[in-house]
């Protein structure tokens, strides 16, 4: 059977520019090991032409640096003047400054990186605050039409019983409108009738209307009293406490929600190699060896297949990174172990992801094997990452 190949990639962070990847067999022995001119890479050190520099004071080439005077020296300057001097090489002076110089825009690189990620942050904090404000306001709104809804329905019940208490002091009313016109019309047919006895000249009459009107009890019959009982609608004034009612603003913190990861591929490599297999879990370890947490996939994306961690990093962030070769999925967890989120390699056009490293860019690369033991096209990508 044809040996399994892996591909692993070592950057050289001293030099940035040299990207070292080894081809190992199953046994873990190596096959090879190829720069990242010989994979189609593009950043490749390049020759510094040191024998062109003329001293300061004589014009001449061929010349030296005199590290005490920090200047270009020839040999006349060298006899009359440098001879106790600490003098070096061109070449010399120049690597090691250029070193200097890649160190520093390494570090560069590294600050240049932060100051991106704290301006996503504050650009991801504006955003929850623009959106946590936004829904404050929605919810005031829809409270306040509540509110509405709510006082005219309870308006409206207040009406209904007025109205209510209007017919039953109405009908009152007129009842009372009616027993006045009956007793009064009681009355002046008696006072008719005691005219009339009154004109008659016959004595009979008198004595029986006597008898008659001066027993009835029409004269002494009380007025039936009406109730000066009703209701009234007394309004709150207190409108000062307004917010016990409808609510108020109070001190609170925005919600933790999934961090805002970008992930997008800028470039890619083919390497020789082919399909492996290896079953773990990731596991963190205290400094005095104990466990501190386990990670063992995720339901939603381990369901139907088992999950193969095959690679593991942890960024300049605190995020840890986490190969998931059998599903072709990258976990991202927190440095407690907790799944942040997770992304379909299949998306970025990666497949069968083997090995990772991070340059001094922040950059991700991404080493994988072919997939078959009958090809050698297997691919590297470079990844950037924002958190």
């Amino acid at each position: 059977m044809d040996p399994i190949y892996q591909v692993y990639i070592s950057i050289d962070d001293a030099t940035d520019t040299e990207l070292h990847i080894r081809i190992l067999t199953e046994s873990k022995a190596i096959l090879t090991v190829i720069t990242a001119a010989e994979v189609g890479g593009k950043d490749i050190e390049h020759c510094i032409i040191t024998d062109n520099i003329p001293c300061q004071s004589h014009k001449k080439f061929n010349c030296m640096f005199c590290r005490t005077c920090d200047r270009f020296v020839c040999a006349d300057c060298i006899t009359a003047f440098h001879k106790t001097h600490d003098l070096d090489s061109i070449d010399t002076v120049c690597d090691e400054r250029r070193q200097n110089l890649k160190q520093l825009r390494s570090r560069l690189f590294e600050k240049v990186a932060r100051v991106e990620t704290e301006e996503k942050q504050t650009q991801d904090l504006k955003t929850k605050y623009n959106n946590f404000l936004a829904e404050s306001v929605e919810k005031i709104n829809k409270h306040e039409q509540l509110i509405k809804v709510e006082v005219s329905k309870y308006a409206n019940e207040l009406r209904t019983q007025i109205e209510s208490e209007r017919q039953r002091i109405e009908n009152s009313m007129l009842e009372k409108e009616k027993q006045c016109e009956k007793m009064k019309e009681n009355l002046l047919q008696k006072q008719s009738d005691i005219q009339e006895v009154l004109e008659s000249r016959h004595a009979v009459k008198v004595f029986t209307a006597q008898k008659e009107f001066c027993t009835s009890e029409d004269l002494d019959a009380p007025f039936e009293t009406l109730s000066d009982e009703t209701k009234c609608f007394i309004p709150q004034d207190n409108l000062k406490n307004i917010s016990y009612l409808f609510g108020s603003l109070q001190k609170t913190n925005l919600p933790k929600g999934s961090p805002q990861i970008t992930f997008e591929v800028i470039k890619s490599y083919t390497t020789n190699l082919n399909t492996v297999e290896k079953d773990w879990r990731v596991v963190a370890i205290d400094r005095e060896g104990q466990v501190r947490w386990a990670y063992q996939g995720n339901p939603q994306v381990n369901r139907d297949k088992l999950f193969y961690p095959i690679d593991i990093l942890t960024t300049s962030e605190g995020h840890v990174l986490v190969n998931d070769v059998i599903t072709n999925t990258l976990h991202v967890l927190s440095v407690e172990g907790d799944i942040l989120t997770f992304y379909a390699m299949k998306d970025q056009e990666i497949f069968n992801q083997f090995s990772m490293d991070i340059d001094s860019k922040g950059q991700l690369w991404v080493g994988c094997h072919s997939g078959s033991e009958q090809r050698s096209d297997a691919r590297l990508h470079v990844v950037k990452m924002g958190f």
